[in-house]
């Protein structure tokens, strides 16, 4: 059963096996794990339901109803980084770029190796990854809609010799428009609302309640014994209701921000442990000038992909809209940023990924922080300089690097003097999408803030199961990832309640 503000009375009361806080990617996976297990499931979300025709091609609303702080959310440190994060039935995956990465065998050796999570070993892991690649409907979607801005990538690449590949992406329907970050209007996309939680609602077991907002923790002894909240009318994004669910388990599902902050303004933890261990996978984007027409706004949003890990980075293609790139286009290119949106048709967008090696990220009650390592800042500079070569390589007439005070790069042979090591990391515009890590699972409670079976260390019945349960940077797209933990963790809740 769906339901939304418009259902509900100003005072509601339910009940449940297992409440569910978050319909992203964790809580829709989870959430499906429970129903099939024969157990009543609500999941909550402070975000609307939506569907492909209600998506408007419109930054404006997608950042008032689809993004959590509007779009705004970003770290401060030793640099400014803007991190957003998905608002909705369906929650990042109702914005992201769809792009598929298998969580890596090296990254589930040391989880279970080094930080104790015996439920994540792969023999359990894969078939789940392989459920979640077949849920979502992972593909390489046809070259004729990867379209200019991801072919004249693929180009440069190819004329340099060095190893690249089209992204799988959860878009078996995908038509090239370009516009995943404001909502998927064609339904091609399998975001979790529109992909696991069918699964979980026909069971009959489950209702997805949305615009409501978790907001307090009733407690008895070392149990949650209730959650209670605020509904919230979309029409205005002010609260308008009250509500309550009494269940036998819980699970906060809220996202790698979402989740510590509840856990620590409910008084279920302290910040020891959660919320001091932020990776975001920080990237910077380039843009290179051509003769000919790329319209980057058009075809795949992120298609292309070029693997670099051995310096320390991956290469992606992206895409914005005319007037999501004047936002996010460096003020301090003056005249030339005006050229650049005057030939914006001209224009190709790719940059570097990096994998938080030694860089150092918070998430507390009031802020999100973020120390860009020094070893990341490197990487992330070489990666600038890579991708400048790619760029040259297939043809630019001059790129973009996105430092403070650059200029636009006319030839190859100037890359290395523009894009020096020594460029401090305040002087990057840079930008993340991959929060994680933030409540990590592990065997050691003064280490990891949630069991290898994801409870909350010192309650018998809390549960986390999203990104923040990562105990190291994942270095990959992190979808499949969450999706596939939810699933465990589902079945751990399950045994729980089962045994």
């Amino acid at each position: 059963m769906k339901r939304g503000y418009a259902d509900y009375s100003t005072d509601e009361r339910w009940e449940a096996d297992v409440a569910v806080i978050g319909a992203g990617a964790g809580g829709s996976a989870i959430a499906t794990a429970l129903s099939e297990a024969g157990l009543r499931v609500i999941v909550l979300e402070a975000g609307s339901h939506w569907e492909p025709k209600d998506f408007k091609q419109d930054s404006a609303w997608s950042l008032r109803n689809l993004y959590q702080n509007r779009g705004t959310r970003t770290t401060v440190g030793n640099c400014l980084i803007p991190v957003p994060g998905g608002r909705g039935v369906g929650g990042s995956t109702l914005i992201n770029s769809a792009i598929c990465f298998r969580t890596p065998d090296k990254i589930l050796d040391d989880w279970v190796d080094n930080y104790g999570c015996s439920r994540l070993n792969k023999a359990e892991m894969q078939p789940r990854l392989d459920r979640v690649w077949e849920t979502i409907g992972v593909t390489v979607n046809p070259v004729a809609f990867q379209r200019n801005n991801n072919l004249i990538f693929k180009a440069g690449a190819d004329a340099l010799g060095i190893p690249g590949d089209w992204l799988p992406r959860s878009a078996p329907g995908c038509i090239g428009c370009g516009v995943c970050q404001m909502g998927c209007p064609t339904g091609g996309k399998s975001s979790a609302d529109r992909s696991f939680l069918p699964i979980a609602l026909a069971t009959g077991n489950c209702s997805v309640h949305g615009d409501c907002r978790v907001q307090s923790v009733e407690t008895e002894g070392g149990r949650v014994t209730a959650v209670s909240g605020q509904m919230i009318d979309p029409s205005d994004l002010k609260p308008k209701g009250h509500f309550r669910v009494r269940a036998r388990a819980f699970v906060s599902s809220a996202g790698p921000v979402g989740t510590p902050r509840f856990l620590l303004s409910a008084g279920l933890t302290d910040d020891r442990v959660v919320g001091q261990s932020l990776f975001i996978h920080p990237t910077s984007g380039q843009m290179a000038r051509f003769e000919q027409e790329i319209r980057p706004w058009h075809g795949v949003t992120q298609g292309y992909c070029v693997d670099r890990w051995e310096e320390g980075y991956l290469l992606q293609v992206y895409s914005l809209s005319p007037d999501q790139l004047f936002m996010a286009m460096p003020y301090s290119l003056g005249d030339s940023r005006l050229e650049a949106i005057r030939d914006f048709k001209n224009m190709a967008l790719a940059g570097p990924l990096v994998h938080d090696e030694d860089s150092v990220g918070r998430v507390t009650l009031s802020g999100l922080m973020y120390f860009l390592g020094d070893g990341d800042r490197r990487r992330l500079l070489a990666g600038i300089r890579e991708t400048a070569r790619v760029f040259f390589a297939a043809g630019a007439q001059e790129v973009y690097t996105g430092i403070v005070g650059s200029k636009p790069i006319k030839r190859v042979e100037d890359i290395d003097a523009a894009v020096t090591d020594d460029i401090p990391a305040r002087d990057l515009y840079l930008y993340a999408s991959h929060p994680m890590s933030t409540v990590p699972m592990g065997g050691d409670p003064e280490r990891a803030a949630v069991d290898p079976d994801g409870r909350v260390y010192g309650w018998d019945n809390l549960f986390v199961a999203d990104a923040s349960v990562f105990p190291t940077s994942l270095g990959v797209n992190p979808q499949v990832s969450t999706m596939a933990i939810g699933l465990t963790i589902g079945q751990s809740v399950a045994d729980h309640l089962q045994g």
